[in-house]
């Protein structure tokens, strides 16, 4: 798996940190980054995005099935019948996918409030995200191995013998591992 970041949307490499919010509603974005990576017919493409109702999300969705690559979508689906889409055909992401994992967050994206705080607070998209996408990691590596396929999973470094393991795998794949190493 390798990342497939639009320049400041990933929320860590922008400041301030709301640029990445309006960057996700460019249209002619997710072209741009489509065209500049290495993704072709036949991969599968993740996309995230809790809202799923800006412009990127959408877009790439789009660009990525018309190149006939397969969307993966992690979505809220409660946005979509909770608000408007932010894209021209008024569409959410999770129109466009192949398959949508539905994060099930409540829009807004708060899980706690207190009479003393005046907004909702404690965020839970990252970690049910993360426990979603951990899932289907697994869930691939198992039904690889069923076909009798090694799956190409990396290895902590901090185990005996990692640091060897992991330097097979990426020389094994280092034509579809374009992250640097």
């Amino acid at each position: 798996m390798n990342l497939l970041a639009a320049p400041g949307v990933v929320g860590v490499d922008v400041m301030p940190a709301t640029l990445g919010s309006a960057l996700e509603r460019v249209d002619g974005l997710a072209g741009a980054v489509l065209d500049s990576s290495p993704v072709r017919e036949g991969d599968a493409l993740v996309i995230v995005s809790l809202s799923g109702r800006n412009a990127l999300p959408v877009e790439m969705a789009l660009n990525a099935r018309a190149l006939g690559v397969k969307v993966i979508g992690v979505t809220s689906v409660a946005y979509a019948a909770q608000t408007k889409s932010r894209h021209a055909s008024g569409s959410f992401l999770k129109d466009h996918c192949d398959i949508v994992l539905d994060s099930k967050i409540a829009v807004g994206d708060a899980e706690l409030s207190l009479d003393t705080v005046p907004a909702p607070f404690a965020p839970a998209s990252t970690v049910v995200t993360t426990a979603l996408l951990q899932a289907v990691m697994a869930t691939t590596a198992a039904a690889l191995a069923d076909r009798g396929i090694e799956p190409p999973l990396l290895r902590s470094g901090n185990v005996d013998g990692g640091h060897e393991w992991n330097g097979r795998v990426l020389e094994q794949y280092r034509d579809r591992i374009f992250y640097r190493h």
